[in-house]
């Protein structure tokens, strides 16, 4: 199988990318590049430019949030088919967190004038990206609210 093929094919399995036309997918695997980390490797970092998305093909990366005193907390870890850095994107905003390889991660590079072009080419796209973010800010307040909860039964 062609590398190409196998990139269409792991476009395919990000739930984002399911239902978007094989020949777009094929354009846009063509466009993307293949990227390998080293353990502890950043691949992106809280602060810089959203220039990309990845598409983690192999492996397993934390994602870290830097507290005001310096200090990262791992908020959450992302593997295989998972999709990162397309918020910074979308938003136009920086880097809202650092991920950074745990042992040795594969992933496919897109660029933002790729991603971004794909999303307002592809209602279906379109509709599934704003999924995801309101699947993932629904996530964060749930969080947020458990965390909340929790100091209060520290704090008594």
């Amino acid at each position: 199988m062609s590398k190409l093929k196998d990139e269409v094919g792991l476009l395919r399995s990000v739930p984002m990318f399911a239902n978007v036309m094989p020949t777009k997918l094929k354009l846009l695997a063509f466009a993307s590049d293949r990227m390998t980390y080293t353990d502890g490797q950043n691949i992106v970092r809280q602060g810089d430019p959203s220039d990309a998305a990845y598409v983690i093909i192999d492996g397993v990366a934390d994602v870290l949030v830097s507290s005001r005193d310096g200090s990262e907390n791992v908020v959450a870890q992302l593997g295989r088919n998972a999709m990162l850095g397309d918020m910074g994107i979308l938003a136009e905003i920086p880097r809202t967190a650092t991920v950074r390889a745990k042992g040795d991660v594969e992933a496919l590079k897109i660029r933002k004038d790729h991603l971004m072009e794909m999303v307002m080419d592809s209602p279906v796209l379109a509709s599934e990206v704003l999924k995801s973010l309101v699947d993932r800010l629904a996530k964060t307040t749930r969080d947020l609210a458990d965390c909340k909860d929790e100091l209060k039964r520290i704090n008594g």
